[in-house]
């Protein structure tokens, strides 16, 4: 991801936070949000903005495949380490 030439300033005055989508309508888009989201001690403004163009219909179907196929090697890793786990005991 490239970094923007200007960072966009937040309604609180604060330099935007840049974060990344995993939601199924945009999956792997980047966003600029209130760098207070998340934190639990400083309420955040409700600042949102696209840094990433929206993706194509196919570009959407290809990455959140490819995004269940790494959760579901990643879910086959852990059961396999499980399974190591109880025969070695």
């Amino acid at each position: 991801m490239d970094m923007p030439e200007v960072i966009p300033v937040c309604f609180c005055g604060d330099p935007a936070k840049l974060s990344m989508s995993w939601s199924n309508d945009n999956p792997g888009r980047s966003f600029f949000g209130c760098n207070k989201f998340g934190s639990r001690f400083r309420k955040p403004c409700r600042f949102f903005r696209w840094f990433d163009p929206p993706l194509t219909p196919r570009s959407r179907m290809v990455l959140l495949g490819l995004l269940k196929k790494t959760e579901d090697i990643r879910g086959c890793k852990e059961e396999g380490e499980k399974n190591l786990v109880f025969w070695c005991l």
